[in-house]
């Protein structure tokens, strides 16, 4: 009695965090974004998804702050958000950006060891119908040796 009574425990055991680990595969396959917050999409608008940085000296950082707006009827959530390269890193708001107002995200480039003309991307996962948005750093950097 005591051997079925622990097979019973342990395979409830096993369907519990079979369960647990395949909710956290379905965040891992969409981006971080749960199923509830996928159905509850909403739309955004970027006051522009391009900066052009011009020309800049090797080893110099560029900075930049893209402005959103939450355009739907639904709270939009920024789940995730990383560059094309180690160089290009972002900084988001957790928070959930309620309808009608607006979110920041501020990228910053580092061009240590980059030379020539550099397009960067950096990708947001949100609750959009899109799931991923894309925004863009280009411009040129500038070495010693082409001055």
């Amino acid at each position: 009695m005591k051997k079925v009574t622990l097979a019973v425990a342990l395979l409830v055991v096993l369907l519990a965090t079979e369960s647990c680990r395949r909710k956290g595969d379905e965040k891992l396959r969409n981006g971080g974004l749960t199923t509830e917050m996928i159905k509850d999409s909403t739309k955004v608008e970027f006051v522009e998804t391009q900066f052009a940085f011009d020309t800049i000296k090797q080893g110099d950082k560029v900075e930049h702050t893209f402005v959103l707006k939450n355009v739907g009827d639904k709270n939009l959530f920024i789940t995730n958000a990383f560059g094309s390269c180690g160089c290009t890193v972002p900084e988001y708001p957790k928070e959930p950006i309620p309808p009608g107002k607006t979110g920041e995200v501020k990228v910053t480039f580092n061009s240590a060891g980059k030379e020539g003309v550099q397009q960067k991307t950096v990708t947001l996962t949100m609750n959009t119908g899109k799931r991923n948005e894309l925004l863009y750093l280009n411009g040129y950097i500038k070495t010693d040796k082409s001055e």
